[in-house]
């Protein structure tokens, strides 16, 4: 084969690996845009199925009508969920016609029956349907799984649906099923906390004896200023001399949110404290509170070697009307 022929050879092979590429291209976006339009006309599908179960189960509430096709079609999990998203749209008796439905079509037992075969995050969802539909079957499911589901996230979960629902379980019992000894401990357990206070204080009272790490006594003593209890301010002081920094810290906010005047006398040591946030607090802690007597100490504390501790104490010393 002469020169020019093996340069023709390559030259057609070259068109025709052109060819095959735009071809395999084409293919390519034919196949995305078939695959973009089921997901659409899916998506379309579900949601017209989902106002059509919405609208039976409206119809169906007084208990006089009975449900329709799209309600006989869904899965336990989309019926509560409609259900659940119904709940967050009505008041007063037709949320309540809502909670009896549930129960009248046995929507917690179907659906928990078939979470619990299921991966973690199926569940999750199940658990944030029982929390908005509520009622005495959810409260009884959530605090079920808060105890017994195998999975963390799970019982978290759980957890904060029977805080929106006003149902917590007592505080050992929340202690356990969150492995609060065991795990880091977030913004979310102290908002669980906080709403169990008002209803715990004795509870709490008892937890703040045990010997707990200092992040899960930290938690505990936080939610003692949420109980709106004067009798915990004996176990706040006592936190208020922990050796742990973060201790004292939440000694201070729950001292500061109760506003007790009896406070006073062992927030005010902690303008001493060797830990600059902690001075730093006790000073907004004194503003807040209207502590006067702790103004010559704050002025003092406007020559801090903390940067951050001179500007809370320039802003209590304002605060309490000292001098300038």
């Amino acid at each position: 084969m002469t020169l020019p022929n093996i340069a023709d050879q390559i030259a057609r092979l070259a068109i025709l690996g052109s060819l095959w590429g735009t071809l395999a291209m084409a293919l390519l976006l034919l196949i995305l845009v078939m695959r973009r339009d089921r997901k659409e006309r899916s998506r379309a599908a579900a949601e017209a199925n989902s106002r059509s179960l919405t609208r039976e189960i409206m119809a169906a509430l007084p208990g006089t009508e009975p449900t329709g096709e799209a309600y006989r079609d869904a899965s336990p999990e989309q019926r509560l969920a409609a259900v659940s998203h119904l709940s967050r749209l009505v008041r007063g008796e037709d949320r309540a016609r809502l909670t009896a439905f549930v129960d009248r079509h046995d929507l917690v037992d179907r659906v928990l029956a078939k979470t619990r075969r299921r991966r973690t995050a199926r569940r999750v969802d199940a658990v944030r349907a029982l929390g908005g539909v509520g009622g005495a079957q959810a409260i009884a499911a959530l605090q079920d799984m808060l105890r017994n589901d195998r999975a963390l996230p799970v019982r978290l979960e759980a957890a904060a649906m029977l805080a929106r629902l006003e149902a917590l379980p007592p505080a050992t019992v929340l202690l356990d099923a969150l492995s609060l000894e065991d795990v880091p401990i977030t913004p979310l357990h102290h908002a669980l906390f906080r709403a169990l206070a008002p209803h715990r204080a004795d509870e709490l009272l008892k937890l703040a004896q045990r010997r707990f790490t200092p992040a899960l006594r930290a938690l505990i003593v936080d939610a003692l200023g949420w109980t709106d209890d004067y009798s915990t301010l004996g176990a706040l002081e006592e936190a208020s001399r922990s050796p742990e920094t973060e201790v004292r810290l939440a000694a201070l906010a729950a001292g500061t949110r109760l506003n007790h005047p009896a406070a006073g006398k062992w927030i005010e040591p902690l303008l001493a404290d060797p830990e600059q946030g902690v001075r730093a607090q006790a000073a907004r802690a004194c503003a807040t509170m209207g502590l006067r007597s702790a103004l010559p100490t704050i002025e003092r504390m406007r020559r801090d070697p903390s940067r951050w501790v001179r500007l809370r104490a320039h802003e209590a010393v304002a605060a309490l009307g000292g001098t300038a």
